[in-house]
């Protein structure tokens, strides 16, 4: 993948990508293709839920739903890795219509399969996608008797052997519930489908090593997620041995390092870690780029 923009004759500094493993591959390969040094060093790592049972039964009750809301690539992924074999995303003009915060989901629900004519996400003007952005586009949609299924992530787990897709409201799993409750405000009723877990991922000495190196390098912190900024002191305190008496070593101070984020939230986690500058950008890579390029 290219990106806009001229390699410049002086070193790059270099750009810690925090993504989970797996999402991670498309923005090392643009960053490379720009000149930059990349560090790999998850933040969040994401996990099957508990209640898979629950993901096939919701291909089987697509019909009851007016829309299903999708909070990200995660939840997409792990939604149409169990559909059956049997199934597809409907294409009738009753069909449920997929809900996206943002471009990279929505161009993720098309690729799995669902109509581009089915897919609602934020304008493309917008200056944040999220889900403000995307109420402004859907809330004509929404009405008394509307339904909505909610497709996130979380660490709760579904009622074993319920037979039901969705979760109670105790195990929604994690996130905010801003555009549900949107819903709900004007007569649509929701439920939530917890299709993935999140997690911290499990590092060695020698990924503390290397987050030490790079903040000692000067690198740029790439955060898409405030849970990979929330993850970092942890990450970075190296445990106490089972004998000691002691809580452990101080995570590493981040207030001479540099970070650039997705959304204004992020920006905030990435702050409350103590980055001493955060820069915002647009979740889309060139734009993520142009911050980068600017961070002097």
């Amino acid at each position: 993948m290219s990106i806009p923009g001229a390699v410049r004759s002086s070193p790059r500094r270099p750009v810690v990508i925090t993504r989970p493993a797996a999402q991670a591959g498309v923005w090392q390969q643009a960053l490379q293709n720009a000149g930059y040094p990349v560090v790999l060093l998850p933040l969040l790592s994401i996990h099957p839920a508990p209640d898979v049972q629950a993901l096939r039964a919701a291909w089987l009750r697509l019909a009851q739903w007016d829309a299903l809301m999708f909070v990200s690539a995660n939840a997409i992924d792990a939604f149409f890795a169990q559909r059956p074999s049997d199934r597809v995303w409907p294409q009738h003009e009753h069909a449920p219509r997929a809900w996206a915060p943002g471009p990279a989901s929505a161009q993720a629900l098309q690729a799995a399969g669902v109509p581009g004519h089915l897919i609602d996400a934020p304008a493309a003007s917008a200056e944040q996608p999220d889900s403000e952005s995307l109420w402004e586009q859907v809330r004509g949609q929404v009405g008394h008797g509307f339904e909505l299924l909610v497709v996130r992530g979380g660490v709760a787990s579904a009622v074993p052997g319920s037979g039901h897709a969705v979760a109670s409201d105790a195990q929604r799993g994690t996130g905010r519930d801003w555009l549900g409750d949107q819903v709900q405000s004007v007569g649509g009723g929701v439920e939530w489908l917890q299709a993935y877990q999140r997690g911290a991922p499990l590092w060695t000495d020698a990924d503390r090593a290397r987050a030490a190196h790079a903040r000692t390098a000067g690198a740029v912190w790439l955060f898409s997620s405030s849970e990979c900024a929330a993850n970092l002191g942890a990450l970075t305190r190296k445990p106490a041995l089972p004998d000691s008496v002691s809580t452990g070593e101080a995570p590493l101070c981040w207030s001479a390092s540099a970070a650039v984020a997705t959304h204004p939230r992020i920006a905030q986690a990435v702050r409350a870690a103590g980055f001493g500058t955060v820069y915002l950008s647009r979740p889309a890579l060139a734009d993520v780029l142009a911050s980068i390029e600017s961070i002097p």
